[in-house]
């Protein structure tokens, strides 16, 4: 937990403690039913008069805020390669739809509107692989990716979005029904754009990067 160990010291007072299970005073609510992440539990954490050992300090006190940000990056990096990956999954399972489905006789995916949105999607999700691989190279190599993973982790978390949006439109009404996968991808990603920083927090960063102070 990230915990305020000196309340007058501002972000120099925060401090990192680990919290068993079973510690006194504290206990979890309840599970927390969400639009999607299923396989992921949520739930509500009480800390009430909670009391730990000194033992169980992680790091120094004083720097958990420092430490946090440092993880950040890598976080960031995280959550874009989910994005990525499942913009990829989504556009997937639409190619893999539009080319048995069939109407007026042909499969929809002849129709040029359906192929050139289609194109649309290949081309905002290659783009997308392009800029993730760079910037894995580039974390593995320990350079510094800040401004650049904001990016990522705020176009990248908006293209998900749109391509699954548009990956459920193409099916049509079995895009609504839990028994596609389609429907799980879409349901998946709008947390993309929210955790780890919202894209309104990423552009605040990006920005503040090229000298503005928004």
């Amino acid at each position: 937990m990230a915990c305020k160990t000196d309340p007058n010291a501002g972000h120099r007072g925060i401090s990192l403690i680990l919290v068993d299970k079973g510690a006194p005073g504290f206990h979890r609510g309840r599970k927390l039913e969400k639009m999607g992440y299923h396989m992921q539990d949520t739930a509500e954490l009480f800390f009430e008069d909670c009391r730990v050992p000194i033992t169980n300090l992680l790091g120094e006190e004083g720097k958990g805020f420092k430490y946090m940000m440092e993880k950040l990056q890598q976080k960031r990096l995280e959550v874009s390669i989910k994005c990525q990956v499942l913009a990829e999954e989504a556009l997937k399972e639409a190619l893999n739809y539009v080319k048995v489905r069939e109407a007026f006789g042909k499969p929809i995916g002849n129709f040029q509107y359906n192929a050139f949105r289609l194109a649309d999607m290949a081309t905002e999700v290659q783009l997308g692989r392009t800029f993730l691989d760079s910037l894995i190279k580039d974390h593995i190599a320990g350079k510094s990716i800040v401004q650049k993973v904001s990016m990522a982790k705020y176009w990248l978390g908006e293209m998900v979005n749109r391509i699954a949006y548009q990956a459920v439109q193409l099916h049509g009404g079995y895009g609504y029904m839990e028994e596609y996968r389609v429907c799980k991808i879409y349901k998946d990603v709008r947390c993309l754009s929210i955790f780890a920083g919202t894209s309104e927090i990423m552009k605040l960063i990006i920005s503040r990067a090229m000298g503005l102070n928004p």
